[in-house]
């Protein structure tokens, strides 16, 4: 693997975020919210809204993309950033990506004010929540039902924009 760089996506990138959004959908429907029938149909000017919408960061082994991650705010969660949509591709997994892009969205946050980070981690999914920890994620004690089985819960963890790692 050649070094890997890690950058964000601004609309002109839609077509990266389009491409990673669905590769992940395809890999791990389990994990991901969205239909990918419903989200292969969007249009560009779609794409390039959610694009600019909070921030998108990708990971990229020779120009090609390998890895994504996005952040978000929310008018009635004043201070928090939601980091969501972290996904790796396999081949490219276990080189420390994932921790590189959840700290590309920390950053994002701390840049633009907020206080913390929180994410949704599908239980059983052990390997993101090691990532996670890794990172000074918590988990909360909050949960939900998963929307698509209602045999899994979604835990929430947080970490603050200042931890230093």
């Amino acid at each position: 693997m050649n070094a890997v760089v890690v950058r964000r996506l601004g609309g002109e990138d839609w077509r990266t975020w389009r491409r990673l959004r669905l590769a992940a959908l395809a890999d791990a429907p389990a994990i991901f919210h969205g239909d990918p029938e419903e989200e292969r149909a969007y249009d560009e000017a779609r794409w390039r809204a959610w694009t600019e919408d909070g921030v998108k960061v990708a990971a990229f082994d020779a120009d090609v993309p390998v890895g994504v991650a996005a952040g978000r705010t929310s008018a009635d969660r004043t201070g928090v950033v939601e980091l969501f949509g972290m996904w790796v591709r396999p081949e490219a997994r276990g080189g420390r990506i994932a921790e590189r892009l959840a700290l590309e969205v920390v950053a994002w946050a701390r840049e633009t004010g907020r206080s913390l980070v929180e994410l949704w981690v599908v239980g059983g999914n052990d390997s993101a929540e090691r990532v996670y920890r890794r990172l000074g994620f918590e988990r909360t004690g909050a949960y939900e039902v998963h929307p698509h089985d209602p045999g899994l819960r979604k835990f929430v963890m947080t970490r603050g924009t200042r931890t230093h790692r």
